[in-house]
């Protein structure tokens, strides 16, 4: 994060001592020092703080105060809703980014994998636990109510609780369905309010997946591989031979678990919502989805303990795979940083967001 500080921390003395321990941030590269105007650099070079640095720590914070790519927290002596005193600053900058997900035990994996393929020095921060992953328990938001309410009850920290939470939220968008359009433009099934209403109100940052789940964004040549080593009768075989005959939307859409079943038992293309009909009638080359291949894939994937064995294949998957499940998404800017108005794909988008929050 961007720590600007203002002119009044520097000139009282009796701060040297919470500004030498936010000095250890800097020094490490976790977070940087900035001084926003004139007055707060002038408070600086005469501050009796800066006479206890090393000319070798002055050079070091005067190359990192132009770099303004984080987000920003404000450090005065003045009580303000939107600035904090220095040992509030600390506690908060103290804490690792967490990356709330939807199961702490099987979701890590695709995070992990978007970010050495997309940007790397997030495993590093990850590595030095300046950012971590949290259990979201499902798609319900208690995680983050528990944490509210059970955390920053110090007499240091005076806002809102929700202020203070350094948290980038992940959900599945549960989408079961999109409409390709006559003009081959793609309509989006609009999410319940529900899955993001409560993040929203509090101001903390999400992100909802464009696919269904974490398993649709798995890279078509872990199927093409199961075409390759299955054995002659393994049913992933036959699911995958199948599945490589969507087109990219029933893709993102299909049920990777269940296929079309509930319960164990495979439901009657009939009684299919009337939107998953559609998108399911027909396979990429224009052809029917027969009878026999619904009843085969219709089961979903036959891979024992799917949501962790399978998950582990994003292993071994590269960036141009990853990035080949996702080129015919719509580009995203940034919710985060107002100022940015680049258009990303999803991947570089998650870790852009991310980078700018840590």
């Amino acid at each position: 994060m961007i720590v600007s500080i203002k002119a009044d921390i520097f000139n009282n003395d009796k701060n040297s001592s919470d500004l030498s321990d936010l000095m250890h941030f800097f020094k490490k590269g976790r977070h940087r020092m900035n001084l926003r105007k004139i007055d707060d650099f002038s408070a600086f070079e005469n501050s009796q703080w800066k006479q206890t640095l090393s000319r070798s720590d002055i050079d070091f914070l005067k190359e990192g105060m132009t770099i303004v790519d984080k987000k920003e927290i404000i450090v005065s002596e003045s009580p303000s809703d939107s600035e904090f005193r220095i040992k509030e600053a600390y506690c908060y900058l103290q804490q690792p980014l967490s990356i709330v997900v939807e199961n702490y035990e099987y979701e890590p994996v695709f995070i992990n994998c978007i970010f050495r393929n997309f940007g790397n020095e997030l495993i590093t921060a990850k590595d030095r636990h300046w950012l971590k992953f949290e259990n979201g328990g499902g798609a319900s938001d208690n995680t983050i109510k528990g944490m509210i309410k059970e955390l920053f009850n110090d007499t240091v920290f005076t806002k809102s609780k929700e202020k203070y939470l350094r948290c980038y939220i992940i959900k599945d968008s549960d989408r079961e369905y999109c409409t390709i359009n006559q003009d081959d433009t793609i309509s989006i099934k609009k999410l319940p309010e529900a899955k993001f209403r409560f993040l929203k109100d509090m101001q903390i940052p999400y992100h909802i997946l464009y696919k269904r789940e974490k398993e649709n964004y798995m890279p078509d040549s872990v199927y093409n591989n199961f075409l390759q080593t299955a054995n002659k009768n393994d049913k992933k075989k036959e699911f995958s031979r199948i599945y490589l005959e969507f087109n990219a939307h029933q893709k993102d859409f299909f049920d990777i678990e269940k296929g079309f079943s509930h319960k164990g038992r495979l439901k009657n293309r009939k009684s299919l919502q009337a939107d998953v009909q559609t998108l399911f009638e027909k396979l990429k080359d224009g052809k029917d989805l027969n009878d026999r291949q619904y009843t085969l894939i219709g089961s979903g994937l036959p891979f024992p303990n799917l949501k962790s064995d399978f998950s582990e294949k994003f292993n071994a998957v590269n960036r141009n795979d990853l990035e080949k499940r996702i080129e015919h998404q719509p580009l995203l800017r940034s919710e985060v940083n107002p100022a940015d108005q680049n258009e990303r794909n999803e991947f570089e988008h998650i870790i852009n967001e991310i980078k700018y929050l840590l």
